[in-house]
């Protein structure tokens, strides 16, 4: 099987050639091989390549900004998912899209499922939803995975940010009041691959992809200091103490039961999977 990449130097986009390259040929593509705002170019650049599975890992993820370049989060969020779906079915091959738990509204006290109801309160998560829609009206081969708060081995990943305070030797400001589940990019390729390895592409289906549990960044930054055995200081603020032009869902916990049932697994807590991250790459 040759699997296409797109986003392939992204968190997530990055751990999947890792992951994958062990038991297929794959195809990176990056933004410098392909203009993803270019429809047009993409169109005839992916309708000639050869390749039997295509992976979306291509997002605008930059939640504050999406609200001033709302064109930009449109055109890649939206629209690029739209015609990747366009394509896929023309080739008759599946597709593996990433979302996200910011389609939610971040306001129910229940974890969210597949089938619960979005509600997105920024535009990042809009044209988020946009795209999975576009994708399900497609009707498609493949699966559409919501992922939560990832972070990896990236410059701006929240982790390495975290990391390069401590290396000034900056104070730490956390927020406290914002609740979701971290998600190493390394975790979700894994769990990826193992879809993959199924080799049952049917009707797309959404699936929740996230540990157990859920913390605040606040929590996630105190393990991660904990973990690494670092002694720094760190000071719990709320969201309203930093300029964010996004609101952002206060309490998003993705109940991601109906994968692990479909894989036959169990997720570990997000402890866990950091621990892993940490230690075990």
């Amino acid at each position: 099987m040759k699997i296409l990449i797109l986003g392939a130097n992204g968190q997530i986009g990055s751990e999947l050639c890792k992951v994958l390259n062990k038991n297929y040929k794959i195809e990176k593509i990056t933004r410098n091989k392909l203009n993803y705002y270019n429809l047009n170019k993409v169109k005839k650049f992916l309708l000639n390549r050869q390749y039997n599975l295509l992976i979306n890992a291509a997002a605008y993820t930059q939640v504050d900004q999406a609200e001033i370049e709302k064109n930009k989060a449109t055109t890649l969020n939206a629209k690029f998912p739209k015609l990747l779906s366009e394509i896929v079915k023309i080739k008759n091959i599946p597709l593996i899209h990433y979302s996200t738990d910011y389609v939610f509204s971040g306001k129910s006290k229940f974890p969210y499922k597949e089938d619960s109801k979005p509600n997105p309160i920024n535009y990042y998560g809009k044209t988020k939803l946009q795209g999975d829609l576009a994708i399900i009206k497609e009707k498609v081969k493949g699966y559409i995975l919501r992922v939560s708060w990832v972070y990896g081995n990236k410059d701006h990943s929240f982790l390495n940010k975290i990391q390069n305070q401590i290396n000034k030797k900056k104070q730490l400001h956390v927020v406290n009041d914002q609740f979701g589940t971290p998600t190493s990019s390394t975790f979700i390729a894994k769990i990826t691959k193992k879809l993959i390895d199924r080799k049952k592409f049917n009707q797309i289906k959404i699936y929740n992809l996230s540990p157990k549990g859920k913390c605040s960044w606040f929590d996630f930054t105190n393990e991660y200091l904990s973990q690494k055995k670092i002694t720094h200081p760190l000071v719990a603020i709320s969201t309203d103490n930093i300029q964010q032009k996004a609101k952002r869902p206060q309490r998003v916990k993705l109940n991601s039961s109906k994968l692990e049932k479909y894989l036959k697994i169990k997720f570990l807590n997000w402890k866990g999977v950091l621990k892993k991250n940490l230690y075990e790459r």
